[in-house]
């Protein structure tokens, strides 16, 4: 499924644009969640508040928080998501690549090029959850990146995920829990990019730098204790993972 958040502020518009995305989708059998809104604050307040989404589409002028800024606030807090722009204000087109924005459509004439920006984002997603973690409960469901996530431990009962998203304490990783085992996350991870380096703890291979003095050294500075019995089995491991990336 892919969550589409739709901001426009004329109501007319914007309705048209929901139904636009919502028969592209059921057209092309893909399964779309949409919310729309009718200024960019109150999209915003809804990121904020929690709302995962996996595609944008903004208007460029409205009034108050516009749709330059509210995509970069957005970043802030969902750093995959996809952005896309409909608006009459060509002008604005090489700032949205500085945004690293998805795709500029002319709200002129959306069209066919709006169809095929649509179908694109949703196969980036599909590939983005390929390579990402769900956390799903009775009332939360989050994707993290597997090139966020730096390790797992556990908490009680609960793995916690430490990641580098935003969100975190001042000076910390951001963390999530999840009501499994280590075992249990590792099984859903799968092993190729994932190492027990003991007993309590999941290191992401990507992340590691080096091994110094028992310690696996990764790239934001965090040092993780290598129990001496899996630390030859890290180092292979780790060399066969650096090989395959060169």
């Amino acid at each position: 499924m892919i969550r589409v958040g739709l901001c426009d502020d004329e109501p007319v518009l914007l309705e048209k644009l929901n139904n636009f995305v919502s028969d592209c989708y059921a057209g092309h059998q893909v399964f779309v969640r949409t919310q729309s809104f009718e200024n960019g604050q109150a999209l915003l307040y809804e990121i904020e508040d929690g709302t995962v989404f996996d595609l944008l589409l903004l208007d460029i002028e409205m009034p108050g928080l516009g749709g330059m800024a509210l995509a970069a606030r957005a970043k802030e807090f969902l750093p995959d998501v996809l952005v896309i722009f409909i608006t009459s204000h060509m002008e604005y087109v090489l700032d949205a690549y500085e945004l690293s924005v998805f795709r500029y459509i002319p709200k002129t004439d959306p069209g066919a090029r709006l169809t095929h920006a649509l179908l694109d984002a949703a196969a980036m997603v599909e590939v983005q959850l390929r390579e990402s973690y769900v956390i799903e409960s009775q009332n939360r469901l989050e994707r993290i990146p597997l090139q966020n996530l730096l390790y797992i431990t556990h908490e009680g009962k609960n793995a916690l995920l430490v990641t580098d998203l935003p969100g975190g304490p001042e000076g910390k990783n951001s963390c999530r829990r999840v009501r499994r085992t280590l075992a249990q996350v590792y099984g859903e991870l799968g092993g190729e990019q994932f190492f027990f380096i003991d007993r309590g703890c999941i290191v992401n291979l990507s992340k590691v730098m080096g091994i110094r003095e028992n310690q696996a050294l990764l790239k934001d500075g965090t040092r993780l204790p290598v129990s001496q019995a899996r630390l030859p089995a890290l180092k292979e491991k780790l060399l066969e993972f650096w090989k395959r990336r060169i």
